[in-house]
């Protein structure tokens, strides 16, 4: 089969890519190992800089729909001292499992052939090869789009440096639970060495409560997630408060492959990235999914160039400059303060000089796109 753009991964980066390069015109393989709905590892924060594109998508009235929250603060409690401060306007709380679905039926719907249940098992810079129950099948296409998420086989067959790396890795895991009582509205960033937790309000009543930790914590430990949340429990009596005020609304904890906070190139191999793929914001600034959207839009112009036979390696190295310039600040910002997070004793003792709100919105300035920029991303294409 041959088609113009064959897209690997359906989360919110391929997802919306390949819905945006549909309503172009051209001829899309969405490819996902999974079938939909689906749940993922993520901290299920959506951050408002997505919105304005989910917006002209068609995604953000069905999320409203769905009753899912509205969030307008952040907390981080340290051991002693407590600091937030207001998001300058509302983000949202969303599940994997629903914003992944509606996005992947927004793809098909807008043309792309979604391929969800295939894995792929081969890759370069002309097309795929699918495996699917002993089936096998190969797609030719004009361009490849890398947008399978953090992590995945590919990115040592394309001999991608970072996957080498050792001294970065971190693994995250997650659970959905059912609080006592909430306070609704805000996201709380929890401390614990080596590490932090996000806790957020979903749809459904259900709070995600997700944590990020290096690997040098994990190393001997024995009985899973299990015994390193009560491990921590024992730690810090904060997140023994917080543990022993959610019900588990899940049977199990769902876990990573290592997440290597390391530099990438937004295309390896002829193959153009999307998303996580390209570049990893720590989750603790809440921005992953709203940079995996803008991602797509930020890829797409590039793309159906390429499509059109243009000469693909000035392309492909605009695409790498646009790419650094707009995400390249955040994840250096989000990496100093990941620092600072992971430490309780240094991160309550900074907490206790602060008196006013402005580095909270300093944090929030450097970690995200503004509202001009989005407007630019969205306008230049809608």
């Amino acid at each position: 089969m041959r088609v113009d753009v064959a897209v690997i991964g359906a989360g919110p980066a391929g997802s919306t890519l390949a819905a945006l390069l549909a309503r172009r015109g051209a001829s899309v393989a969405l490819v996902d190992r999974d079938a939909f709905p689906r749940d993922k590892l993520c901290g299920e924060f959506l951050s408002y800089d997505a919105l304005p594109i989910l917006d002209r998508l068609g995604i953000l009235a069905q999320l409203d729909a769905c009753n899912v929250p509205a969030i307008a603060r952040c907390r981080i409690v340290g051991r002693t001292t407590t600091y937030d401060f207001d998001l300058p306007r509302p983000a949202r709380g969303v599940s994997r499992r629903l914003l992944d679905d509606l996005l992947f039926r927004c793809a098909t719907a807008s043309g792309a052939s979604g391929w969800s249940g295939w894995t792929a098992t081969n890759i370069d810079a002309n097309g795929v090869t699918l495996e699917r129950n002993g089936e096998q099948t190969d797609l030719e296409a004009r361009v490849v789009v890398g947008a399978w998420g953090r992590w995945g086989r590919f990115d040592a067959q394309l001999g991608r440096r970072f996957v080498r790396d050792r001294s970065h890795r971190n693994f995250g895991f997650k659970r959905h639970y059912r609080a006592a009582s909430s306070a609704g509205g805000t996201i709380d960033l929890h401390s614990f060495g080596g590490g932090y937790l996000g806790v957020s309000p979903i749809e459904g009543g259900l709070t995600n409560i997700c944590g990020l930790v290096h690997a040098s914590r994990l190393a001997g430990l024995k009985g899973g997630w299990e015994a390193f949340v009560a491990a921590i429990r024992r730690e810090e009596r904060g997140l023994e408060r917080l543990y022993a005020a959610h019900e588990p609304a899940q049977e199990t904890f769902l876990s990573s492959e290592p997440v290597i906070f390391r530099s990438r190139s937004a295309v390896e191999g002829g193959v153009v990235m999307a998303g996580d793929a390209a570049g990893i914001i720590d989750p603790l600034t809440g921005n992953g999914m709203a940079m995996a959207i803008q991602s797509a839009l930020l890829a797409a112009p590039s793309v159906l160039q390429m499509v059109a036979g243009k000469e693909r390696s000035g392309l492909e190295m605009r695409y790498r400059r646009d790419h650094h310039r707009f995400f390249a600040p955040r994840i250096r910002w989000s990496r100093q303060v990941a620092r600072l997070l992971s430490n309780p004793a240094v991160l309550d003792a900074a907490m206790r000089l602060v008196r006013y709100r402005r580095p909270g919105r300093f944090l929030l300035e450097r970690t995200r796109a503004d509202e001009a920029a989005v407007e630019r991303l969205v306008s230049g294409w809608f």
